[in-house]
């Protein structure tokens, strides 16, 4: 029943260049619960939207005033590292690229208990895509101890990837002065 329920979610939206889970890229946030402010960002923690899916435990939205949402990022419900979520991750892998995405990635690692404990966190298998309207998908199994093994979905907004690229470039460019700058001293 789950997996049809997230195929239901993940089909239809990908298709007309949708936001996941029901979701428009730039639609205000507040809608789904008490807005929290780190700076520019805003960021609303929820365990329900229009779409959800049975395995998702919380959902964090991620916008700003002037694009609103631009990030979405599901955390599903707790694994022990020893259960069997490859199943699940698989078939949420196979679910995106079904509705469209292509692979830019896929790293295929196995998390062991032994890593975990002397790392303090660890990550195993990790997917990357995206879809032809530019939005960018990361799936990935993650845990902090064998006793809460988690499967993390983060989508972000073509837009957002725009932004990240002005930031990297900007500071780029300040970079490049800063070693102009300091070439200088030695003249």
């Amino acid at each position: 029943m789950k997996k049809l329920a997230l195929l239901l979610v993940l089909a239809p939206l990908y298709a007309h260049g949708l936001a996941p889970f029901g979701l428009d890229w730039g639609e205000d946030v507040s809608r789904y619960g008490e807005v929290k402010r780190q700076g520019d960002e805003l960021r609303v923690e929820t365990h329900a939207l229009p779409k959800s899916l049975s395995l998702a435990n919380d959902y964090v939205l991620y916008a700003d005033k002037q694009h609103g949402l631009l990030k979405v990022t599901m955390t599903s419900k707790i694994y022990g590292l020893y259960d069997d979520y490859n199943q699940d991750f698989n078939f949420i892998k196979q679910s995106l690229m079904d509705s469209g995405y292509q692979t830019t990635e896929f790293i295929s690692s196995e998390m062991s208990s032994y890593k975990c404990v002397l790392q303090g966190s660890c990550s195993g298998k990790r997917w990357y895509g995206f879809v032809g309207d530019g939005t960018n998908v990361a799936l990935e199994q993650l845990a902090k101890t064998r006793q809460d093994a988690f499967i993390k979905l983060t989508f972000k907004a073509p837009k957002l990837l725009q932004i990240e690229a002005e930031r990297e470039n900007l500071k780029q460019l300040k970079q490049q002065d800063q070693m102009n700058s300091d070439r200088l001293a030695f003249d």
